[in-house]
């Protein structure tokens, strides 16, 4: 759960609502965006109003295009040297395309993720130098491959650099360094990702048309790749930047590319509805997929073909790569979960470092993301480099064994600049605030794990690291329709820069959920409101979450969705907090707990009858029994001045909820042991209470039965699965009450059900021997927020 925040509401300047088409709501987010006047809106609303910034404002650009129009008349041989992401691949899809147009003597490398990583490689770049090249041109790298442009000037070969990374304390002797990094702050450029850069050199390029006979380039054409590289390079949309995504949408609506069509295809996006969530989500995964687990060579010409069956067969090699990189996501992501259950002591550190020798290298950044949202702190992933990484980074026999790794970050904390302080004890690293990569001895991991954890805390001033969620609005949900997700088209597109809005509606309760998606991952939960209107939202990669239980504010994000031809709207979970019962006031304003432990104390029954005893003070305790304590379960709490722990809870969400009911002043630990603690007694007690269900002839509610066991609701539904595997009971739910029935046979439970349900005991398990050992995830979680 994220703090929420709701930011100010500037006055809104006269005509902006007008110029809105007359919607308040969307006059207001245009105000919360800082524009001050109808004179700024026009341009930020409508690219025809907006003036683009010359290309020559680019430092080095005139420079460098002058050197590859020389190199087309002459008939020299140009390499375009591109990288392996989307931003790379339709930077060198849009160069290579424009340069065949203006009939230059052509070729193109992307490197290889796992052989070559990114930048520039000096053995790959000799060969093509022997064979003849002239000249290269660098996309999306380039500008910190000091060593091969050092050598490729030797041979007498010019390399011109189009990158937007992060500049070197020591820049390469380019010909050209054309990087938007070294324009001054806030400057119009200042945000293009590489497809970017290279679309404004080609601008530039096309002034000089007809370099050879018969040539008409029309620099228009390449809008979609831009698009495509702006996106899924998760450019800051501001100036040119955003200017450029607005057209770029427009024209991937129309594109005539046979490439682009087939993998859209195979996406299921709509073609004529395309925006930047589908993108993000469905088409770069797609490139990406190529980029990390193949070679993305082949998508050069998938980008380029005018062939539509080779577009099609390229796109289909495609959608397998993106179906492994699916798979093998979900298993290193159940793996890093998996070692924090047995290790939760390496959440302790502000930055999360995970080491799995045999994770694919490919993966780990989409996994370091995850676990990024999840457990809101910067996250590295690392593994085992190969042979041929290893030798590409200097290791050797006698060196130590290296690995290599994918860092993210989360807002305001730049993890680049935490790396970068130790450098010393590093093979090599480079990136932005937000992503890394770095190479690093594997004996070195836990003291890097402290090292760049001290950086990050630093970063904060020592304060803690908090998650916040911006409400941009409270509505009801009567007012979450598709009309207001068109009328909010106006401000998209939406991303770094221009945040998608967030609304919140309060007083729901949840009525029904199912899982979706073919492993079951995600969440489709109905709601309903105070007045009883009711909206689906859909909660993605939740599907071990627990929902809130009573009433609770939702925060959503509203866009549409498009299903053979029907459009809809499509609310999306984005965060949940749960609201007093007796006042109904949201807990989000707290104060500070003391947290008291008892553990040393000799009788712990003894400790907790004492305290039972004293005024005001509330015990919670699940699954265990003391004689002469009246204990409440997580459902049953209310607020109190001191609440008595007298068993733990299984997990921080569930902690989380118990707190914003009661908002204590004081918090004793005393931490019985639950009687559902290890398997026998889980599955024990879970089939007691099934067997009083089944007697009762009622239907047993999932949270009730969750709080019965003193376990997650997720953890309880894997134990209602065993025991139907088992033929013991027969389950079946309606939203989220349970039907039980006696079992009709008997059997075994799958193996691997088994394991999934030890791991979630476990898990509980840990969290609590980890919240005895050190009373600061009670502190943390009933502080204010």
């Amino acid at each position: 759960m994220a703090e929420w925040t709701t930011p100010s509401s500037p006055p809104v300047p006269d005509g902006l609502e007008d110029l809105a088409g007359g919607n308040a709501l969307v006059a207001k987010l245009l105000a919360q965006l800082g524009i001050q006047s109808v004179e700024d809106a026009r341009p930020f609303l409508d690219p025809a109003a907006y003036d683009p910034a010359p290309p020559e404002a680019l430092p080095d650009l005139e420079k460098g295009v002058s050197r590859i129009r020389s190199a087309i008349e002459r008939g020299e041989q140009v390499l375009v040297w591109g990288d392996f992401d989307v931003d790379g691949q339709t930077s060198t899809a849009l160069l290579v395309e424009a340069l065949r147009e203006l009939g230059a003597d052509v070729g193109f490398h992307v490197p290889h993720r796992e052989r070559e990583s990114h930048g520039v490689n000096w053995e790959h770049l000799e060969g093509y130098l022997d064979d003849g090249v002239g000249v290269v041109l660098t996309c999306d790298t380039g500008v910190s491959s000091h060593e091969p442009i050092r050598k490729a000037l030797d041979r007498g070969v010019d390399v011109v650099v189009t990158d937007h990374h992060d500049l070197p304390s020591r820049l390469p002797p380019a010909e050209a360094l054309i990087n938007p990094k070294r324009l001054p702050e806030r400057h119009p450029l200042g945000t293009l990702p590489g497809v970017g850069v290279a679309y404004k050199f080609v601008q530039k390029l096309a002034e000089g048309q007809n370099l050879t006979e018969g040539t008409r380039l029309r620099p228009t054409g390449y809008l979609d790749l831009v698009a495509l590289g702006i996106v899924a390079d998760i450019a800051v949309l501001r100036g040119d930047t955003r200017y450029l995504l607005q057209q770029g949408l427009e024209k991937l609506r129309e594109t005539e590319r046979p490439g682009l069509k087939a993998v859209m295809d195979n996406a299921n996006v709509t073609r004529e509805e395309a925006d930047e969530e589908d993108i993000g989500y469905r088409i770069g995964p797609r490139l990406n997929a190529v980029g990390r687990l193949g070679d993305a060579n082949i998508s050069i010409p998938l980008l380029t073909t005018e062939d539509p069956g080779e577009a099609r067969a390229i796109a289909d090699d495609l959608e397998e790569l993106n179906d492994r990189r699916k798979l093998l996501t979900a298993q290193v992501f159940e793996a890093a979960r998996r070692k924090l259950r047995w290790e939760p002591e390496l959440l302790q550190t502000a930055v999360l470092v995970l080491y799995g020798e045999q994770w694919p290298a490919g993966v780990i950044g989409i996994v370091a993301h995850r676990l990024t949202e999840k457990y809101y702190k910067p996250t590295i992933l690392l593994t085992s480099a190969s042979e041929e990484y290893s030798r590409k980074e200097g290791d050797s026999e006698d060196q130590e064994a290296l690995t290599r790794g994918s860092a993210r970050s989360v807002e305001d904390l730049n993890i680049t600049a935490a790396i970068a302080d130790h450098a010393d004890m590093l093979q090599s690293f480079g990136g932005h605030p937000m992503a890394a990569g770095v190479t690093l001895p594997k004996a070195k991991i836990d003291r890097f794990r402290r090292l760049v954890s001290r950086s990050i805390v630093g970063q904060k001033g020592g304060e803690e690291i908090v998650e916040t969620l911006q409400i941009n609005s409270y509505l009801s949900l009567e007012e979450l329709t598709l009309q207001l997700a068109d009328d909010l088209r106006q401000v998209a597109p939406f991303g770094p820069g221009n945040r998608e809005p967030v609304f919140a509606c309060r007083n729901l309760q949840v009525s029904e959920y199912e899982k979706i998606g073919s492993d079951g991952s995600h969440l489709k939960v109905t709601v309903t409101g105070p007045e009883s209107a009711s909206r689906e939202v859909l909660w993605w990669n939740a599907g071990e979450e627990d929902l809130p239980s009573g009433i609770f504010d939702l925060a959503v994000t509203v866009s549409t969705n498009v299903f053979r031809g029907e459009r809809s709207l499509q609310l999306t979970w984005e965060d949940s907090r749960v609201r007093r019962k007796e006042t109904g006031e949201d807990t989000e304003e707290g104060r500070s707990t003391e947290v008291i432990g008892h553990r040393g104390e000799g009788g712990l029954e003894d400790t907790l009858r004492a305290l039972a005893d004293r005024g005001g003070a509330q015990v919670w305790m699940e699954a265990c029994q003391v004689d002469g304590v009246g204990a409440k379960s997580r459902l049953e709490l209310t607020p109190c001045e001191e609440l008595v722990l007298g068993t733990l809870p299984p997990s921080r969400s569930v902690l989380k909820e118990a707190l914003a009911a009661c908002e204590p002043e004081r918090i004793h630990v005393v931490g019985l042991s639950p009687a559902t603690a290890g398997l026998e007694g889980f599955t024990r007690r879970l089939l007691g209470l099934c067997k009083h269900a089944i007697r009762s002839g009622k239907a047993a509610p999932l949270p009730k039965l969750a709080a019965a066991m003193g376990h997650e609701e997720r953890t309880v539904r894997l134990g209602l699965q065993w025991l139907e595997e088992r033929g013991q009971i027969q389950a079946a739910k309606t939203g989220q009450k349970l039907s039980i029935k006696p079992g009709s046979t008997s059997g075994e439970a799958d193996s691997s059900l088994e394991q999934a349900l030890e791991e979630a005991l476990q898990e509980a398990r840990a969290f609590r021997k980890y919240a005895l050992r050190g009373e600061a995830p009670l502190a943390k979680r009933s502080a204010a927020k």
